[in-house]
C-alpha cells in the first residue's frame, strides 16, 4: 500500500507516494508559487497531487486518501488552514478545496506535527512514550507526540518554543516580544546575529569586498548572509565573537528546554533542521545547560533527527493512514 502525500513548504512542495514502512517510493518536488498568492499555492498542489495520484492508480492503489501538510496554524479535525504569513491564506477550507479538485479525501495537518509523528514512528523518536521533536531552521516550533498521537492547542498550534521569553535578552522578535528563543537560536538568527557582532567589532564581514589600491569594489545591493554551521565552525576555531553567539543559542534552547520539560515532561527531545546539523556541538553543552537548570524534573534523552527533510511529507501520509476510505 502507498499513500499519497505533499509537505508544502514557503520556497518548495514535496510529494511523495509512501509506503507502510515511510519509504518514499516515488517523489516530485515543485516551487510553492507562494510569490503569486494562495490561489497560486492551491493550484499548484493541484497539480502536483494530480500527478501523484495518476502513479498511485498506474501503480493499482485504489483506496486513497490523501495527506497534505502545511505550515502555520491549522485545524486537523474540520481541514481548515486558519493562518500561514508566508503563504497569504486565512481561515482557508484547503482539506476541502483540495479534496474536490482532487476527487479523494484530504487529510490535513500541521507540518511541524506531521514531522514529529514521522519521527516518532520510523526516527530517533522511535519507542518513546512523549516526545518533543524541535526543527530548528528559520524560526523554532516542536511538535509533541504522546502515546502515538501528536498534540495541538485548541486554535490549531503546536508548541510554540520559540517564542518563550529570555529576561536577560532585549532582542526585538516580528511577533511583537523582546528575547524571544528564535531571535537567539535559530539557525538564521545565528548567523545575522554574528554578522551584526562581526559589523559592531569593526571586524571584516566575510565575502565582503575590501577596496586595494587602485581598485573600485563593485556595488551590491545584497546583504552578506553567513549561516549557522559557519558560526559553529568559527566558535570550533576559538573565534571569540562566534563562541558568545553559539553560547547564548545554546543558553537560549537549555532555557526554553527547562520550561517544556517542566510542562510536558517528555522522555525523549529530538532536534532536526538545519541546526542539527552542528551534532555534539550543539547537543553535549546543551544537555549540560539543561542539566544545570533542572531540580525535580526528569532529564529527558536529547537526540539528532533521521528523517531528515523526509519527515513532513511522511508524516503527511501517516495522518492520511488514519482516514478511512
Amino acid at each position: 500500500m502507498h499513500t499519497p502525500a505533499i509537505d508544502l513548504g514557503g520556497t518548495f512542495a514535496k510529494g511523495a507516494l509512501v509506503d507502510e514502512n515511510g519509504q518514499l517510493t516515488r517523489t516530485w518536488e515543485v516551487p510553492t508559487g507562494a510569490e503569486g498568492g494562495y490561489r497560486a499555492v492551491v493550484e499548484n498542489l493541484v497539480s502536483l497531487g494530480r500527478k501523484i495520484l495518476g502513479t498511485a492508480r498506474l501503480m493499482g492503489e485504489s483506496c486513497l486518501v490523501f495527506g497534505l501538510a502545511v505550515p502555520g496554524l491549522v485545524e486537523p479535525e474540520t481541514g481548515i488552514a486558519r493562518y500561514s504569513a508566508n503563504l497569504g491564506w486565512k481561515d482557508l477550507p484547503l482539506a476541502d478545496i483540495i479534496g474536490e479538485r482532487l476527487g479523494v479525501k484530504v487529510k490535513l495537518s500541521q507540518d511541524v506535527a506531521a514531522g514529529g509523528l514521522a519521527e516518532h514512528r520510523f526516527g530517533a523518536a522511535k519507542g518513546a512514550h512523549t516526545a518533543v521533536v524541535v526543527p530548528i531552521g528559520t524560526g523554532i516550533a516542536a511538535a509533541m507526540i504522546s502515546k502515538g498521537k501528536p498534540f495541538q492547542g485548541a486554535h490549531g498550534q503546536v508548541i510554540e518554543l520559540g517564542h518563550l521569553r529570555m529576561s536577560w535578552s532585549d532582542e526585538p522578535c516580528p511577533c511583537g516580544g523582546t528575547g524571544c528563543v528564535e531571535r537567539l537560536a535559530s539557525a538564521s538568527a545565528i548567523g545575522r546575529r554574528y554578522l551584526e557582532a562581526l559589523a559592531a567589532s569593526g571586524e571584516p564581514i566575510p565575502g565582503e569586498s575590501h577596496p586595494q589600491a587602485n581598485t573600485t569594489p563593485k556595488p551590491t545591493n545584497q546583504a552578506q548572509t553567513v549561516d549557522s554551521k559557519y558560526v559553529a565552525d568559527k566558535a570550533k576555531d576559538g573565534d571569540p565573537l562566534a563562541i558568545r553567539i553559539w553560547n547564548e543559542a545554546i543558553r537560549a534552547l537549555a532555557e526554553g528546554l527547562h520550561s517544556v520539560v517542566t510542562v510536558v515532561d517528555p522522555d525523549v527531545v529530538v532536534f532536526g533542521g538545519g541546526l542539527s546539523n552542528a551534532g555534539d556541538q550543539l547537543l553535549i553543552p546543551l544537555r549540560e545547560q539543561l542539566e544545570s537548570l533542572l531540580t525535580f524534573q526528569t532529564m529527558p534523552e536529547l537526540r539528532l533527527a533521521t528523517l531528515g527533510s523526509k519527515a513532513g511529507v511522511v508524516g503527511a501520509a501517516l495522518s492520511a493512514n488514519e482516514q478511512m476510505c
